[in-house]
C-alpha cells in the first residue's frame, strides 16, 4: 500500500473514532447487543489497525 493511502485511511479511521467517542459520551443509553468483552476486543482491533496504518508509512524498508 502506498504511503499516502495508508496515512489517509489512518487519519479517516482516527476521525471516525473521535466522532464515535463524542457520540457515545452524549448518548450513554445506547449500547451494543453483545457483552463488553466483544466490544473491547473490537475497540482494540480497531485501535491496532489505526496505529499500524499511521506508523507503517514512517517505517523504512
Amino acid at each position: 500500500m502506498k504511503k499516502n493511502i495508508s496515512r489517509i485511511i489512518g487519519v479517516i479511521m482516527l476521525i471516525v473514532a473521535i466522532v464515535f467517542i463524542v457520540l457515545a459520551l452524549n448518548h450513554p443509553e445506547k449500547s451494543f447487543p453483545w457483552n463488553n468483552t466483544i466490544t473491547w476486543l473490537l475497540y482494540g482491533i480497531y485501535f491496532l489497525v489505526t496505529v499500524v496504518l499511521l506508523i507503517a508509512p514512517k517505517m523504512k524498508k
